[in-house]
């Protein structure tokens, strides 16, 4: 291959590769007016209980996870694909881990404490950054397979390999508990963890009527949330 085409194909792949950067930003509507925008991705139809929206607690500076954005439901394997850096995922844009104390203190430590939430988006839309969630029979726990761009390149292959993440139920409550491992044999469980609190929930479907049920605690924790980071972009979102 003469040199001016790999160069020309290494530029391809390049703006292939960079070409989340340039994919705006969408805020988010108001939390108070959450039903009227949340729970409309193409996976709301998934028929595990978990769908529904969740606030970060102890993973900043995330807001927000709309798994109804989920997709690649697979009944026999009871797993489906979620897209980190979808449209799903919302952050506090201008606010980094330092920002977040006391129920919302970091638990779950982050790449580098410097990067706002709309870096750490950025960053995951370039990474191509997805995780695969596999359930159990009863859909109380799940493994999460964390993949890095798309699988096609080695070393995310390599990066998927040497993480291994779980996520278990309280059934009282609702909430879901996110606990790390310790690379490389994955054996034994990290300080590291974080917890999904709902704040809309979407019973499967052969439940009857899918009215999405507003969780009033979960709404609260997400609006102290907001409040905490000061987030002059944001202000609307939490009236």
């Amino acid at each position: 291959m003469r040199p001016s085409a790999c160069v020309g194909l290494g530029a391809v792949l390049l703006s292939a590769l960079l070409f989340p950067l340039l994919t705006p930003l969408a805020p988010p509507g108001s939390l108070d007016d959450i039903r009227s925008w949340a729970l409309q991705g193409p996976g709301r139809d998934i028929p595990v209980p978990l769908m529904g929206v969740y606030v970060f607690r102890g993973l900043n500076p995330f807001l927000l996870a709309d798994l109804s954005h989920a997709r690649g439901w697979d009944a026999r394997s009871r797993s489906f694909v979620y897209d980190m850096a979808g449209p799903g995922t919302v952050v506090v844009p201008g606010a980094t881990t330092g920002d977040f104390s006391g129920e919302h203190a970091t638990t779950s430590p982050a790449l580098h404490s410097a990067l706002t939430g709309a870096a750490f988006l950025r960053l995951f839309r370039v990474l191509r950054y997805t995780n695969t969630f596999e359930f159990n029979a009863d859909f109380t726990a799940a493994t999460i397979r964390p993949q890095f761009f798309g699988g096609w390149l080695p070393l995310g292959s390599a990066l998927a390999r040497l993480l291994r993440e779980e996520m278990v139920l309280d059934r009282r409550s609702g909430v879901w508990k996110r606990i790390n491992f310790a690379p490389p044999r994955n054996a034994t469980p990290t300080a590291a963890h974080y917890f999904l609190n709902p704040v809309l929930s979407l019973p499967p479907a052969q439940h009857g009527a899918r009215r999405a049920r507003l969780h009033a605690d979960g709404l609260a924790l997400a609006k102290r949330k907001l409040a905490m980071a000061r987030d002059p972009a944001l202000a609307r979102v939490a009236s």
